[in-house]
């Protein structure tokens, strides 16, 4: 034997210098690509702050140059109160429709009156229980609400609301914060629920209705103000006096925007109490925008929650099996068929639970609860039974025929979970299990959470079954081939080695379908109901960020409230699919080095 044979040739400097330069080249080459992802991630996330900042920045608003003017005092006399209401007409605020007066007297007395009625006073009420005069009295756009301001300075607001018998009452909404004298002028805003009002003292302020605190205050020296005025865009606020106009520039372009609205309960004109609400438009004049995102995250979890409580149980246990239990043959086949799901455009899948899966459900509803109960307990009889079948039956359904057999029974069960389901649907209820629902108080959509779990739920099977397969093949084999030398079952080794070493992996599989599912769009868009609800109601439908993103996006005005609250939404989005990821990939790297010291 040739002893130089053994002896690796001496690689020639030239090729030595040319191979470090290229691991050079393609090391700078992978640093930067790396750095790209990072750069681009943060440009992002810069990107989406910057759209959002603007609706947290304070309200700004400077004097300007006053300017003589001559006010004219409004002397209409007031309307004729029919008799039956004892106060005197102090105060009258016109609301802008025309539809309604208020007619009010310095103990706070008040009539509504409408131009219309020939009754007079439709109804009467008292807008203080104290003590206190008052002092001022406007309404807002949209003729829903009153504002009334007093001597001690307080300031209230008062709902237009109907009673169970459909009468008109004013009922008192909100305190806000009071001035240090008394309030003697309000002024509302054009087509939005923000307000100014001026006290004794020249204290200038300025609110919008579903938030408590003033957005800005300014003090003046204004002590003779006759009249208090916004512009037809809102921008400037003037104090009219004897002879000059005050007149002060407001930069205000977000006043219905706060962390209160977007998380908080409000209660907006025309409800009944607080709640969260999302509408942001409406073909009504004069309409409220409400931007609660609390509906929409609650519908994006509660969508999550259901389709990782169907997909996380069925991919784990499928991993388990095919890892451990199943040979190389079969398992390679089922891998790729359960692989091959990820293919599906999640728009085909949205489609088939909007037009089939919806209504099969609706109409089949007691049969597919019985059956999520029937079917385990079908398939923990059936394992019972099996070891005590004669061994030739076990042996011809070995080697993974055992599949087979189980889906054949499952189909068998299944019928006859449907046949009986539908006598019992007849017997136990006579108008059907839904009608019965809604009687109950739980109301039932057709497109509901239920739908969306099972649809986005086949969507999100196959990766994490993919990664909780892959993480239980990287146990080390030394370590279950040990147990079961020593006498333990394959069953006692998966359960007592092989998930306790892959628990981490399967918790960042797990991970890794939260972020997918919370990040779906198209099935959420098309299979569900699209209600901003806030409930966790398995028979009731939803509305995530992802939707309304797909659906508001294109009809809001670049720069509006509207628009950059749906960068709010989406940057609340990418921050819980950017930590579902973070908090997988961190886990999986752990795990990694835990199997690298076994």
């Amino acid at each position: 034997m040739n002893k130089t044979a053994l002896i690796p040739p001496i690689m020639p400097k030239q090729l030595l210098r040319r191979r470090r330069w290229y691991n050079r080249l393609f090391r700078a080459l992978i640093a930067v690509a790396g750095s790209s992802v990072v750069l681009m991630l943060a440009a992002l996330f810069i990107y989406l702050f910057s759209e959002v900042l603007p609706l947290f920045r304070g309200v700004s608003g400077s004097p300007l140059q006053p300017l003589a003017a001559t006010y004219q005092a409004n002397n209409a006399e007031l309307p004729v109160v029919q008799a039956g209401w004892p106060g005197v007409a102090d105060f009258s605020a016109s609301s802008a429709s025309g539809d309604y007066q208020l007619l009010a007297s310095k103990n706070g007395l008040a009539c509504l009156f409408s131009p219309a009625s020939p009754a007079g006073c439709l109804q009467q009420w008292s807008l203080t229980d104290t003590g206190d005069t008052l002092t001022s009295l406007s309404w807002l756009t949209a003729d829903q609400a009153v504002l009334a301001g007093y001597q001690s300075g307080r300031l209230q607001q008062w709902f237009l609301l109907a009673d169970n018998q459909g009468n008109l009452m004013l009922r008192l909404a909100r305190e806000l914060p009071a001035q240090p004298a008394a309030i003697i002028h309000i002024a509302a805003e054009h087509n939005r629920r923000g307000f100014a009002t001026l006290s004794a003292d020249g204290q200038l302020a300025l609110y919008y209705s579903a938030t408590a605190k003033p957005l800005w205050r300014y003090a003046t020296e204004i002590t003779d103000a006759v009249d208090l005025v916004f512009s037809a865009n809102n921008q400037i606020l003037s104090v009219y006096s004897a002879e000059q106009q005050h007149r002060f520039a407001l930069d205000n372009p977000h006043p219905e925007i706060s962390w209160q609205t977007l998380w908080h309960s409000v209660w907006y004109e025309g409800f009944a109490g607080p709640d969260y609400v999302w509408q942001t438009s409406s073909a009504a004049d004069g309409y409220q925008p409400k931007f609660s995102l609390l509906p929409l995250t609650s519908g994006t979890l509660k969508a999550a929650f259901y389709a990782m409580l169907f997909a996380a149980p069925l991919a784990i246990m499928a991993a388990i099996y095919t890892a451990c239990f199943l040979p190389a043959g079969p398992r390679r086949r089922i891998k790729g068929l359960i692989e091959l799901m990820a293919a599906f455009p999640t728009v085909i899948l949205g489609f088939i639970a909007a037009v089939w899966l919806a209504p099969v459900i609706e109409n089949h509803l007691l049969a597919l609860l019985l059956w999520v109960v029937v079917a385990p307990l079908s398939i923990l009889a059936l394992a019972a039974v099996w070891p005590r079948l004669p061994q030739s039956w076990q042996q011809r359904c070995s080697g993974g025929a055992e599949v087979l057999l189980l889906m054949v029974w499952l189909v068998l069960v299944s019928n006859l979970v449907f046949v009986v389901a539908g006598q019992l649907d007849s017997w136990l209820f006579s108008d059907g299990l839904r009608l019965y629902l809604d009687q109950q108080g739980i109301y039932y959509e057709q497109r509901n959470a239920l739908i969306i779990g099972i649809a986005m739920g086949f969507a999100v099977v196959p990766g994490i079954y993919a990664i909780a397969d892959d993480v239980l093949h990287q146990v080390p084999r030394h370590l279950t081939r040990g147990a079961l030398a020593l006498g333990a079952t394959p069953w006692q080794a998966v359960v007592r080695i092989s998930l306790p070493l892959a628990a981490p992996g399967l918790i960042a599989a797990a991970l890794v379908g939260l972020g997918r599912a919370i990040g779906e769009t198209m099935i959420l868009l098309m299979a569900t109901g699209n209600s901003p609800v806030m409930n966790f109601n398995l028979f009731e439908g939803l509305r995530s960020l992802t939707a309304t993103l797909a659906m508001e996006l294109s009809e809001a005005t670049v720069g509006s409230s509207h628009f950059r609250v749906l960068f709010v939404a989406a940057l609340l989005l990418l921050l819980f699919t950017f930590v579902a990821n973070t908090a997988a990939e961190v886990i999986r790297q752990r795990l990694r080095k835990k199997y690298q010291r076994l």
